[in-house]
């Protein structure tokens, strides 16, 4: 590996995590066997301000894969310290912005790939990117974010001192593109997160989701509308591809088509391209994103506004171009239950209601599971792993009036 690895890097679309890995082996081989790294620290080093967006987001679009990256980084950066040299500055910020993003998106939210890589374990972690953000933290003498890890990684690289509240607002994070909503609502405490990011990395986005627009909401801790996850992926066949679709995240789609074309299990031949439209930050918060995707196919621009209105949230979904009929997706977390009286959807976990979920109208569909994909809903939640899970999907007319969904916070 010593040999091999400086001589045939990764390059061009497989310049990704793959290289950092590379780069990170180089230089730790480097130093175990006393040779000189040719320049693999300094790579390392420039690749982390590729990989890890100034925002803290990573430019691979799946936190897994950016603490991936980050966790390598810091095991260099621990045998560097071992011979005497430290982490620049600038390398320091750019790997506390993500334990700052990881802290802001919450425990055990998940968007794009992910195959549980990890770098120093191997046994599955509930939270590896909160794990990771322990370390940076630790590891840098950064202000301290969530709560310190306890773990090998904890041990190795080190952990904060003390634990740090949660965040709490409206934070957008622009480079990455994700607006995250942190609150009360009703007396639950709630985490939303509003996708209006690219695709993915480099050429191909190999690990990223088509799931533009898509709203995710966590409920005093616990997942409720969720991303379906990844399950597998070489030998995952057609549900490899179901689980990358428009159709099995929440947000819309036209037709059963994703905004963005596959071309492969790690290709995309068209790439829709997102932007936040505009965003309030006042006690009823509102964003607003739009994304073409499906301006070639089908002559239109979704935009989506999400804005809290008292105990509610209100998602409105336009199609700007001609009226279609669509569909509009609600993936609900596995162990949650669906219970429909018109065009109210009652999701409840454990008998105990939590979510109303009121539609345009009474024209849709709660399906779990199925033979095959896009019968119902399957969400993944570990790598090789799928469970059927309530999916609500509406289906309609939408046009630039646009159709309007409520998301009402049910009392303890």
């Amino acid at each position: 590996s010593a040999f091999w690895l400086p001589r045939f890097p990764s390059r061009f679309s497989s310049a990704n995590n793959h290289l950092v890995a590379e780069l990170a082996g180089e230089f730790v081989l480097a130093h175990a066997l006393g040779r000189r790294h040719a320049g693999a620290w300094e790579h390392l080093l420039a690749e982390l301000d590729k990989q890890i967006l100034p925002d803290g987001a990573g430019a691979e679009q799946t936190p897994t894969y950016a603490a991936f990256t980050a966790e390598l980084v810091l095991v260099a950066a621990l045998v560097a310290r071992d011979a005497g040299v430290d982490l620049p500055a600038a390398s320091k910020e750019r790997l506390m912005a993500l334990a700052h993003f990881i802290d802001w998106i919450g425990p055990g939210a998940s968007f794009g790939d992910n195959d549980e890589g990890q770098v120093l374990t191997s046994a599955h972690e509930a939270d590896y990117p909160a794990s990771v953000a322990s370390a940076i933290v630790g590891f840098t003498g950064g202000v301290p974010v969530g709560e310190p890890a306890d773990d090998f990684r904890a041990l190795l690289l080190g952990a904060p001192m003390q634990s740090a509240a949660a965040p709490s607002g409206l934070m957008t994070f622009p480079n990455g593109g994700l607006s995250v909503w942190r609150g009360a609502i009703d007396g639950h405490q709630v985490n939303l997160r509003f996708d209006h990011g690219p695709l993915g990395y480099l050429s191909i986005a190999a690990h990223g989701h088509a799931d533009a627009l898509s709203v995710c909401l966590d409920i005093d801790g616990q997942q409720v509308l969720v991303d379906p996850g990844t399950y597998l992926y070489g030998s995952g066949g057609p549900w490899r591809s179901w689980f990358r679709t428009t159709p099995a995240h929440n947000t819309l789609n036209i037709a059963g088509q994703s905004q963005s074309i596959m071309s492969g299990a790690f290709n995309w031949s068209h790439k829709a391209q997102a932007h936040l439209r505009s965003s309030s930050a006042s006690a009823d918060w509102s964003l607003s994103a739009e994304h073409d995707g499906y301006l070639r196919r089908f002559g239109v621009t979704h935009q989506r506004a999400v804005r809290r209105d008292a105990n509610t949230i209100a998602v409105q979904d336009r199609l700007i171009g001609p009226a279609r009929d669509a569909e509009i997706v609600f993936q609900l977390a596995p162990e949650l239950t669906a219970q429909a009286d018109g065009n109210v959807v009652l999701v409840s976990r454990a008998g105990v209601p939590l979510l109303s979920i009121a539609l345009p109208s009474a024209d849709f569909t709660v399906a779990a599971g199925g033979d095959t994909p896009g019968q119902g809903g399957w969400v993944s939640t570990r790598f090789g792993i799928k469970a059927p899970a309530a999916r609500i999907a509406w289906q309609g007319p939408v046009d630039s009036s646009g159709v309007l969904s409520r998301l009402t916070l049910l009392g303890h």
